[in-house]
C-alpha cells in the first residue's frame, strides 16, 4: 500500500523570478564543483544554494542553507501554496537526436520500511557518506529540497487519464534549463477535490519502485526514527512522516536507464595484457580503438544481441571488449565464487559480472583500492587520461587505473529483481533524465 497525499508546496515566486530556468538545477549528486559554480553564477537564487550549500564564515554549510531558505521565504522569493494539491510534471528531452518526454505527478509519500506489503521497493544499495550529508541538511532545513523519483504500474491508465486531462490546460510553469538546453519542464496543478481524492485512493493499491533518490529516502527514514526516539514533535502523523516524491508510470515509452560506468584503481601495477590473459579463459577478447562512438556502438550491439560484455580502457588509449563465452554458473564454479543463493537473472547483471566474476573472482589477486563512478564514456576516457598523467608525474609510484564500460539493465529486469528482494550494488542504474530540483519544495 502506498500512502500518497497532496501537499502545499513551497515554490519560487514567478513575480520575482524572471528566468525560471536559471533557478532550477540537476539533483545534487550529479553536480560537479565546476557546474555548481556555474549554477550559482546563473542566478543568486539558484536552488543549488540550498541543495549544495557552502560554509558561511559563522556557521557550517547546513546551517547556512537553513538561513538562506528562511531568508528567501521572508523576502517572498519562495511562496507557499495556498491549497493542497498534486503537481503534474512533464519533462521533455533529446535522446539519440529524438525528441522525447515523460510525465509524472508530485505529491508526498508516507515513509515505510522497504517491502511489497509496505508498497515501497528499492533496487540498489546506498553509500553511508551521502546519507550522512543529506541527513544533516534535512535536520537543518526541515524540508525536502528535491524529489525522489518512483515508478508505478498504471496499465489501465486510471491515473494517466486524469493526468492527460490536466495537461490539456495551460501549464503554470513552462521552462527550459540553463544547465542543459536539451531539457524542458512543464508543471500543472491538480486542485479539484474529486481528482485529488481519486488519485489518493488509486495509489493505495500501488507498489512503488524507487528509481532515483535512495539516499534521500533512507535519510528521511532515519530522520523520522530519530524524532520518534526523542519524542520531538506532536504524536500521531507528522510532516516528517512523508517525503516529496515524483510518481511516474513505468509503462511510458521514454523511461530510459543509462549505465553507470566505473574507474577501478588497483593497488599494484597491472598490465592490460595480463588482465586480457586472465579474462580470456572466460571471455572472448577483441581489441578496439579507444573512441567514444566506437565503444558506444559496440556495447549497444552487444546489448541488442543479449550478450554479456564489458569494455576495458586504460589511460594510454588501449581498449578492448570482453564478451562472456561460458555459462555463468560454470564460471562461478571455476573461479571458486560462492554459489549460495545463486539467482541466474541477478548474477547476469553487467554490474554483478564486473564486481563479482571479474574483480572478486578472475582478478582477485589484484586488490582494488578505490572505485569511482561516471555516467558517460567520455568522462571515463578523460578521467583515465588525467590519472595516467598524474601517475607519470609522480614516477609511477601508484597502482593502475582502468575504466570499465557497462550496459544498463532494462526496467522489467530492475522491477522483477526488486520484487524478489534482490538489491543491486550501488550506482547500478542512471535513470535519464533526472527530474530537476527547484520546481517544488516540501517544507515541514
Amino acid at each position: 500500500m502506498a500512502d500518497c497525499l497532496p501537499f502545499m508546496g513551497l515554490m519560487f515566486n514567478l513575480g520575482k523570478i524572471q528566468d525560471f530556468g536559471s533557478v532550477i538545477a540537476p539533483p545534487y549528486d550529479v553536480i560537479s564543483e565546476e557546474e555548481k559554480k556555474r549554477l550559482k553564477n546563473s542566478n543568486p537564487y539558484n536552488i543549488v544554494n540550498l541543495t549544495l550549500p557552502d560554509e558561511a564564515s559563522d556557521s557550517d554549510k547546513y546551517n547556512s542553507a537553513s538561513r538562506i531558505l528562511s531568508l528567501w521565504i521572508e523576502q517572498g522569493i519562495l511562496e507557499p501554496e495556498k491549497k493542497e494539491c498534486f503537481y503534474v510534471l512533464e519533462e521533455s528531452f533529446i535522446e539519440d537526436g529524438v525528441n522525447r518526454s515523460f510525465t509524472g505527478f508530485a505529491g508526498i509519500l508516507k515513509i515505510e520500511d522497504y517491502g511489497n506489503k509496505n508498497g515501497v521497493l528499492r533496487h540498489e544499495k546506498t553509500l553511508s557518506k551521502p546519507r550522512e550529508d543529506r541527513l544533516n541538511l534535512l535536520k537543518s532545513c526541515r524540508a525536502n529540497l528535491e524529489f525522489i523519483y518512483t515508478l508505478f504500474s498504471d496499465s489501465d491508465r486510471s491515473i494517466g487519464s486524469i493526468i492527460e486531462s490536466v495537461k490539456r490546460g495551460t501549464p503554470e510553469i513552462s521552462t527550459g534549463a540553463s544547465y542543459d538546453e536539451t531539457l524542458h519542464f512543464k508543471l500543472w496543478k491538480i486542485t479539484e477535490e474529486p481528482a485529488v481524492s481519486k488519485i489518493t485512493e488509486l495509489m493505495k493499491n500501488k507498489t512503488l519502485l524507487i528509481a532515483d533518490g535512495h539516499h534521500r529516502y533512507e535519510t528521511s527514514r532515519l530522520y523520522r526514527e530519530d524524532l520518534k526516539k526523542s519524542n520531538n514533535g506532536p504524536n500521531g502523523t507528522r510532516p516528517e512522516d512523508y517525503i516529496m516524491s515524483l510518481f511516474v508510470s513505468s509503462s511510458q515509452d521514454n523511461i530510459i536507464i543509462h549505465p553507470t560506468h566505473r574507474i577501478i584503481n588497483f593497488k599494484e601495477k597491472v598490465n592490460l595484457e595480463h588482465i586480457i590473459e586472465k579474462l580470456g579463459v572466460f571471455f572472448s577478447i577483441e581489441k578496439i580503438v579507444s573512441d567514444e562512438k566506437e565503444i558506444a556502438g559496440k556495447m549497444r550491439r552487444f546489448s541488442e544481441k543479449s550478450l554479456k560484455a564489458v569494455c576495458i580502457i586504460d589511460g594510454n588509449g588501449n581498449c578492448c571488449t570482453a564478451v562472456l563465452k561460458h555459462d555463468l554458473n560454470e564460471c562461478y564454479k571455476k573461479t571458486g565464487l560462492p554459489m549460495e543463493g545463486f539467482d541466474p537473472e541477478f548474477e547476469q547483471l553487467d554490474v554483478n559480472i564486473l564486481h563479482k566474476l571479474i574483480l572478486s573472482g578472475i582478478l582477485r589477486d589484484f586488490p582494488v583500492t578505490e572505485t569511482s563512478f561516471c555516467h558517460t564514456i567520455g568522462e571515463i576516457i578523460t578521467g583515465l587520461q588525467k590519472l595516467s598523467a598524474g601517475e607519470e608525474s609522480e614516477g609511477n609510484l601508484h597502482g593502475s587505473s582502468y575504466g570499465f564500460i557497462l550496459n544498463a539493465p532494462d526496467i522489467k529486469t530492475v522491477e522483477g529483481l526488486s520484487q524478489k528482494g534482490l538489491i543491486m550494488p550501488q550506482k547500478s542504474t542512471y535513470f535519464y533524465p533526472k527530474p530537476c530540483s527547484g520546481l517544488i519544495i516540501y517544507k515541514f
